[in-house]
Formats: C-alpha cells, sequence, structure tokens
C-alpha cells in the first residue's frame, strides 16, 4: 500500500512539473496547397557573360602572372607563363655562359689561336638556349580574345596539369550573369511560366534593370541582366527574386521548418497547443521551400521561428506568420 501510495505521489509530482513547463512563443507557417504564384529567392555571384574557360596546353608551374583579376585585356595579351623553375634558371645560366662564351672567342681570335674548342662550346651553348627559350615559349599563355578575366585560383607557383586545369575564365561584364542551382521541379515551373526577374545588393538595394533567365543545364539557372553602367562587379553576392512563378497543386513547406534526424526529415506542428514532432517526406526544392511528398496536408501549421527551446509535448503561443 505504501508503494502504491508513493507511486501515485510521484505522478502527481510529474505531471504537475509537466503542466508548469514554460510556453514557448512560437511563429508558425500554414501549408500551402499551391495553386497560387509564388517569389522564390536565390543567392549567388556575379559572373562574366559568354565566359571562356583558359586552360595550359603544358603541364607545370606557373612561372608568370600577367594581370589582376578583374583586368581588361586585349586579344593576344600575355595572361601566364606555365613551366618550370628550374628550366627557367637554367635558362638564364646558359645564356650567361654563352655571352661569356662569345666574349672569350672574340678574345682567341683577336690573339688568332685555335678556336675549335671555343666554338664547338658556343654552338652546344646555343642548341641548349634554343630548346630551353622553346619549351619557355610553349608555356605562354595568351587571352583568345578581348574581355575581361574572372576570378581565378591559378597563383603563382601553382601546379597545373595540360589541358585540365582551368586557369582562368575570360568574358564580357555586360551583361552580367548570376548563377545558382535549381532543382528539376523548379525548372518545370520557372519554364512553364517565366516569372519577373530582379536583382537586390547585399545591402537590400535593388538593381534598377530587369533580368532573364537561361537554363545552362537541368539544375543551373542563370539570371542575365544588362550591365552597360558597370555596377554589377565581378564577383559581389547578390539576392535573384524570381517574382510571379506559379505553381499547382503542389505542398510547399517553408525549409526553415524542417529539422533534420538521423538522415530524415521532420517539422514541428501544432497538436492542441502542444509541440509534435511529425516524420516528413520532402520532394525537391522551390526556391525556400519544398515540396511535400508526404506526412503534412494543406492547411497544417508548422513551427518556422522559436524553435531552438522546442521539444515534444511543449506548451505553444502561436503567432500565424502566413495565411
Amino acid at each position: 500500500m505504501k508503494k502504491f501510495l508513493a507511486l501515485i505521489s510521484v505522478a502527481i509530482i510529474f505531471f504537475a512539473g509537466c503542466s508548469n513547463e514554460p510556453t514557448v512563443e512560437v511563429t508558425m507557417e500554414k501549408i500551402l496547397l499551391a495553386d497560387t504564384a509564388l517569389t522564390l529567392t536565390h543567392e549567388g555571384k556575379i559572373s562574366l557573360s559568354s565566359e571562356k574557360k583558359i586552360f595550359s596546353p603544358v603541364s607545370g608551374s606557373v612561372i608568370e602572372k600577367y594581370f589582376k583579376d578583374g583586368d581588361d585585356v586585349t586579344e593576344r595579351q600575355p595572361l601566364f607563363k606555365i613551366g618550370s623553375f628550374e628550366e627557367e634558371t637554367e635558362l638564364l645560366q646558359t645564356k650567361a655562359a654563352l655571352a661569356e662564351a662569345m666574349t672569350n672567342l672574340a678574345k682567341e681570335l683577336a690573339q688568332k689561336k685555335p678556336v675549335d674548342e671555343q666554338q664547338a662550346e658556343i654552338a652546344e651553348l646555343q642548341e641548349r638556349v634554343k630548346i630551353l627559350e622553346e619549351n619557355s615559349a610553349a608555356g605562354m599563355i595568351y587571352a583568345p580574345v578581348a574581355g575581361q578575366i574572372g576570378i581565378n585560383n591559378a597563383r603563382l607557383s601553382a601546379e597545373v596539369a595540360a589541358n585540365e586545369t582551368v586557369l582562368a575564365t575570360l568574358g564580357n561584364k555586360n551583361p552580367a550573369v548570376v548563377r545558382f542551382e535549381i532543382s528539376p521541379e523548379e525548372k518545370k515551373f520557372l519554364t512553364e511560366s517565366p516569372p519577373k526577374v530582379s536583382l537586390k545588393f547585399i545591402d537590400g538595394m535593388a538593381y534598377n534593370r530587369p533580368g532573364r533567365l537561361n537554363f545552362p543545364d537541368a539544375t543551373t539557372a542563370e539570371a542575365i541582366f544588362d550591365n552597360p553602367d558597370e555596377l554589377l562587379l565581378l564577383g559581389n553576392t547578390v539576392q535573384i527574386e524570381l517574382d510571379g512563378v506559379k505553381i499547382s497543386s503542389v505542398l510547399l513547406v517553408p525549409e526553415r521548418a524542417i529539422q533534420q534526424r538521423d538522415g530524415e526529415n521532420f517539422v514541428f506542428v501544432d497538436s492542441d497547443k502542444k509541440a509534435a514532432l511529425k516524420k516528413v517526406s520532402l520532394g525537391g526544392r522551390l526556391g525556400n521551400n519544398f515540396i511535400v511528398n508526404d506526412g503534412l496536408k494543406a492547411g497544417d501549421s508548422v513551427v518556422v521561428e522559436g524553435l531552438t527551446n522546442l521539444r515534444e509535448g511543449t506548451p505553444l503561443k502561436e503567432k500565424i506568420g502566413r495565411d
């Protein structure tokens, strides 16, 4: 009997403690069954249009770099020298030895001494200089066309592989391009109902010219903007807004609502004013949302802010963020 009463006391204390658990204020958003138009956002870096990748025809080290990132270059302007530091040093030393040998030969000729040995040495040095200069010339890389050099990773002394390592990109700054990744589902909606394309700088200021979309492959989109005043600077991070993307019969859940545990996706929903963790199956991404394959229905509300202090059963105080 005493044991039974003790258990009852523990239970009472436990439930009293539960009832006193602090309420957490959260922001909820309703799950959309989309027959609607959305504004999707993507972040990307400004890059050049009509980009050409520049490769090295030979393997070796970057000996010289004749430009700064972002420079405008003319056709056939030298960009890089690729080769061997050892051969460059040998070329300088061999040229010095050749000059000295020529001086000595002139002295010997003036004194009418036999010069067969000196002439043989000079011929050998000249042949070696020719070979080393040919190797050096083979590693010279020139701009194939006029344009702007993009940001590149080929630093001095870096090792490069022939026809494999991209030394730099060369392209045009007008128009400018912002590339970003998309899902196949998003590409489908963007091509079926082309949206209004706009750009915002990192400080929130809007660019004053509209953009247009291009899809170089299944998972990449390009937002292209005229840039006559060169306000869009190479390498700057910007936000692309795609306004008026029409979607139909698709459930969408905000990305910020998703909780990942052991490789699976969950969201917190409202169950009688308490937090309940619900497993969801997701499809592709649409901007800042994911397509819901299973686990939620239209009208369900999910927690998008205040997730830090939530656990199963936490009392909720809601403020609806999206109807």
